[in-house]
């Protein structure tokens, strides 16, 4: 039985750039693609395992000086959301909280999760956005371990832009370096639009999203994609990518539950597929990783198998869309986002009137996870807060690299539909990178 997380706050602090933000900078300008982003925090917890060398007090004025000098370069981060137009980089500061764990010591918290208790360790609850950008919570175990909680803002960065941020903030604080190669230009390639009757990705505040935990195997990933690169042929030839294999195979077993409730209780819904990916590598020639802000965008399919055919045929329309997604595809979004908008609209209407069902995946693989180091090494683990969005699954490496971590949001009912899926099991971890039981609840 998980014991509830006790945290105690014993200080907050503002936290400036060390230095001035020059005139010129005060007024950030959001990207389109940032004031389509989801009204909520960007949520991570990276917990560290530290020697008996360092104190808490050194640590946290250690954290505080380096976070200073990291907000002078990513100064928007010490600035305030306005309107869903711009951050006005007033150098206001950024809230950090230091709080003392008084019921869990580290190891409890790492190999018994659970996520409603996890989010006393960040400085504020994801779904609770306000015009502050940046949020740093201190979380100090009686063991002398520690946790770093972090909340970012989805409405100036997405999470190759989180990690980035948090690599660099690392390095400062590691090296005494505080200069960062960062590119806020996104407004330039995404100039920002009238967003009238746009009001962003719905955030329930009900209760009845669940999210949960589970690790794939590395091997039976790989046996996956083998499989799948046999019975399908895309154009590329290229076989299909760890993520690719992996989120076509959960939709496949997604489908066969909807099809079994669908019988049941004569319905008739659309069910689509969005793959959320990240748009740097997409132009060409290739943008760098240190550009901030959101450069992601949706793919989207509506898969199904003709009769006869192989479940990779699924696979194989899920990856033939995301192929889609190239320099010609950005340069047609750009020019017609009164489409997308329209589009968006019409889908979420649809949802609503519960006509369409969408299954989401996103993935943070191979995003710079594990390279925090503060100067006391890597993080021991890194938890991703559940972002309360239905019918999502988000990826990220184990920190072994061997693996695959997914957390699952949705409904109750529809976890139990996968977890009573033998296919679904034989995929799972008999051994995750944190706990044995592959089943966590977070």
């Amino acid at each position: 039985m998980r014991m509830k997380i006790e945290v105690e706050v014993i200080s907050q602090e503002t936290i400036k750039p060390s230095s001035p933000t020059p005139h010129h900078l005060r007024h950030h300008q959001l990207s389109f693609l940032d004031q389509l982003a989801p009204h909520t925090y960007i949520s991570f917890l990276c917990f560290y395992s530290l020697p008996d060398t360092h104190n808490h007090t050194q640590i946290s004025t250690h954290l505080k000086k380096s976070l200073s000098k990291t907000l002078t370069q990513y100064y928007p981060l010490a600035g305030r959301v306005k309107f869903n137009l711009f951050v006005d980089c007033n150098d206001h500061g950024i809230p950090f909280y230091q709080a003392r764990v008084k019921s869990h010591s580290l190891s409890d918290a790492i190999t018994n999760p659970s996520l409603p208790e996890l989010t006393n360790l960040l400085p504020f609850k994801p779904d609770d956005l306000t015009d502050i950008a940046l949020g740093v919570q201190l979380n100090l175990f009686p063991c002398g371990g520690i946790a770093i909680g972090l909340c970012i803002s989805h409405r100036v960065a997405d999470a190759l832009s989180y990690f980035t941020f948090v690599r660099n903030w690392a390095s400062t604080a590691a090296c005494g370096n505080a200069f960062v190669d960062v590119d806020f230009s996104a407004a330039s390639i995404f100039p920002p639009k009238n967003m009238d009757g746009y009001n962003g990705v719905p955030i329930p505040k009900r209760n009845d999203i669940v999210s949960k935990r589970f690790v794939f195997d590395g091997s039976k990933i790989e046996a996956l994609r083998a499989k799948y690169a046999e019975s399908i042929r895309l154009k590329t030839k290229k076989p299909p990518s760890r993520v690719e294999a992996l989120s076509a195979f959960l939709w496949n077993r997604f489908l066969a539950a909807a099809a079994k409730e669908e019988e049941s209780r004569s319905l008739r819904r659309l069910y689509t597929v969005v793959y959320i990916m990240d748009l740097r590598s997409r132009f060409d020639p290739p943008l760098p990783q240190n550009r901030f802000g959101n450069y992601y965008r949706a793919a989207t399919a509506t898969p199904i198998l003709v009769d006869g055919e192989e479940s990779g045929g699924l696979v194989r329309q899920v990856i033939e869309e995301i192929e889609n997604i190239d320099n010609k595809y950005m340069r047609k979004f750009q020019d017609g986002y009164k489409e997308h908008l329209d589009f968006l609209r019409r889908r979420m209407e649809r949802a609503a009137k519960g006509e369409l069902v969408t299954l989401t995946f996103s993935s943070a693989c191979r995003f710079p996870i594990y390279e925090a180091d503060f100067g006391w090494g890597k993080p021991a683990w890194v938890n991703m807060a559940s972002m309360r969005i239905s019918n999502q699954i988000i990826f990220m490496d184990t920190k072994m690299g061997d693996g695959i971590e997914s957390y699952f949001n949705f409904k109750e009912e529809d976890i139990a539909k996968f977890e009573l899926d033998s296919e679904f099991l034989e995929l799972i971890s008999p051994i995750g990178n944190v706990k044995q039981n592959p089943f966590a609840r977070l």
